[in-house]
């Protein structure tokens, strides 16, 4: 069971160094560059800031919110559907997700607690090792003369429908409480963002469901919230990236289509 986690002023630097300095700010306007320029000296303060938050199972308000700047895709510029949100986020806070998502990501390790057929966001996979998964088992069937039947499963806005009640009862299941679930339940409740054009800023909106986008942790959180969905599949082989799924079943008679 993860309840705490210790870390120091040596995993703030970690984390820190792995922050690309060209990054834009979040909402809090924390440069980049700064942070990195100045890593030694804001360890122990930024060490003593966490610390109490997570000994408190608070995350602050300003770090809790999204800065979202829509960028342009293609066809016409005076229609919404053209351009693709991109979501800025605190740059102090991304340091210490950071640390809890490798104590998260160990303690899902050592408890072989991954969902293995999942290849999103997990180091040493990828889309392609998913893909090669996906051609071999289709390659076997075939070589032992059979047909194989093929579902690709696309969830709609999927990050963003992510029921937090649910989310956090899953995280208690595979072993996350105490002081690490109530922060993490801080960091998912009660977010706004604001939508920035150039600069026009819109009136923050409450952000009621869904894992952060832009954030650390989120990604991790989504993968953990679907890590049953090929629960009560008896038949089909199943592998996601993310939440792109594929769903496959060797066909030999009529029946076998009706299989999962």
């Amino acid at each position: 069971m993860l309840q705490d986690i210790q870390f120091d002023e040596s995993d703030v630097i970690e984390a820190i160094s792995t922050i690309s300095p060209n990054s834009a700010p979040g909402p809090d306007g924390f440069p980049a560059i700064l942070l990195k320029k100045c890593k030694e000296q804001l360890s122990k303060p930024l060490k003593l800031f966490w610390r109490t938050c997570l000994d408190s199972g608070v995350t602050v308000d300003i770090h809790k919110k999204n800065n979202i700047t829509p960028i342009f895709k293609a066809g016409d510029q005076g229609d919404p559907a053209n351009y693709r949100p991109v979501s800025l986020t605190s740059h102090l806070t991304k340091v210490f997700e950071k640390i809890v998502r490798k104590n998260i990501i160990k303690h899902l390790d050592d408890n072989d607690l991954f969902n293995p057929s999942q290849h999103g966001f997990r180091e040493g996979r990828s889309c392609l090792s998913q893909l090669l998964s996906h051609y071999d088992t289709i390659l076997t069937q075939l070589e032992e003369g059979k047909d194989v039947d093929v579902i690709y499963i696309d969830f709609s806005k999927a990050f963003d429908k992510v029921d937090h009640t649910i989310l956090l009862s899953k995280l208690k299941a595979i072993g996350l409480d105490g002081k690490i679930l109530k922060w993490i339940e801080s960091f998912l409740t009660n977010r706004k963002q604001v939508v920035v054009v150039e600069c026009a800023t819109s009136e923050p909106a409450d952000i009621k469901s869904g894992v952060p986008q832009g954030s650390v942790l989120g990604p991790l959180l989504f993968i953990i919230m679907i890590s049953d969905i090929d629960e009560g599949i008896k038949y089909s082989s199943l592998s996601s990236f993310a939440d792109d799924t594929r769903l496959k079943n060797a066909i030999q008679n009529l029946m076998d289509s009706f299989k999962l």
